[in-house]
């Protein structure tokens, strides 16, 4: 298996005026709509009572949820029901979802899947399948494809074992539905084991220029989506970015030609999860900003090539 990466991307010197102020943004209007195949969400990470709580709140001004809880997931009554409550709500969803490997279900999974898309048509957007894939193998987690004792010798071995072994935990979801996950590397060999669109992530101190550029590169030359996760910047509260922040980065991902925008909406330290009502206001804002802002996924910028040695993996990050 060949895999050279050329990675195409913008010289993200994004140009975001007019940023308008939050006090008028806030007087949202509507009519102000998100543009037609583009998303921005949150993961919901709390039991059925909680993640009911939460749509309430947000199904005004998000379009998509990522059903993330596995206590709910793993039962077919629960993720039945947090499902109509989502559509009912006009919201879209991914379901996260593991090979029965990892995970012990009630139901099959696979049949699920089917029912899905007949029960839900286009409210149901696919399957978020695993979690941070490449990330594990970088930093040697427990969903890694090899360790210290299995090494491969070198690059192109690696490439293919990583490849094909994460492959085969997906060859059954990838007969039936969308895939996605988030990851902060490995992004194109995400891709070749059969994902349709990853979300780079944000946050923890990654150069976001460079995720962007990996991400979207791999993403385009698969002929395949991408998008962005907002997710931890410290392990300690406020754990996430300010909320100008990340309406900034938000604004960058837009620019840049996402398909999602998600923020991680995770530990439930709140009534809503992780995020406050300061941080509903910047996506209100958000909202407001792109019904007056075309994006346009083919780029506006001058383009750089990032080229890397063949069948290597990694974007350093200082």
């Amino acid at each position: 298996m060949r895999y050279k990466i050329f990675l195409e991307v913008s010289a993200l010197l994004i140009l975001i005026s007019p940023i308008l102020p939050i006090a008028f943004l806030n007087s949202q209007k509507s009519e102000e709509i998100y543009p037609e195949g583009f998303y921005v969400g949150l993961t919901a990470d709390g039991d059925l009572v909680a993640t009911k709580f939460l749509i309430d709140k947000i199904k005004t001004f998000v379009n998509f949820i990522i059903i993330n809880n596995p206590d709910l997931l793993r039962h077919e009554t629960s993720i039945n029901e947090i499902c109509d409550y989502a559509k009912d709500a006009g919201l879209n969803f991914f379901v996260h979802l593991k090979h029965p490997a990892w995970w012990e279900f009630n139901y099959n999974p696979h049949e699920w899947i089917e029912s899905a898309k007949i029960n839900y048509g286009q409210s149901f957007l696919g399957v978020y399948l695993f979690d941070e894939p490449g990330g594990n193998q970088l930093d040697r987690g427990e969903f890694r494809q090899f360790d210290e004792s299995s090494k491969p010798p070198t690059y192109l071995y690696a490439a293919n074992t990583y490849v094909y072994y994460l492959y085969l935990q997906m060859r059954d979801f990838i007969k039936t539905d969308n895939l996605v996950t988030s990851d902060y590397g490995l992004f194109w060999f995400d891709y070749e084991a059969g994902y349709d669109s990853i979300f780079c992530e944000f946050g923890a101190n990654r150069v976001t220029e460079l995720n962007i550029a990996a991400c979207r590169g791999a993403a385009e030359m698969h002929n395949k989506t991408w998008g962005a996760m907002i997710t931890w910047s410290y392990n300690e509260p406020p754990y996430i970015e300010s909320p100008n922040e990340v309406y900034l980065d938000m604004i960058k991902a837009y620019h840049a030609g996402a398909k999602y925008i998600c923020i991680f909406n995770y530990p439930e330290i709140g009534p809503y999860g992780l995020l406050n009502q300061e941080y509903f206001d910047i996506i209100k804002q958000f909202k407001s900003y792109v019904s007056i802002n075309s994006q346009n996924r083919t780029s506006n910028y001058d383009k750089i090539a990032y080229v890397l040695p063949e069948n290597y993996g990694m974007i350093y990050h200082p």
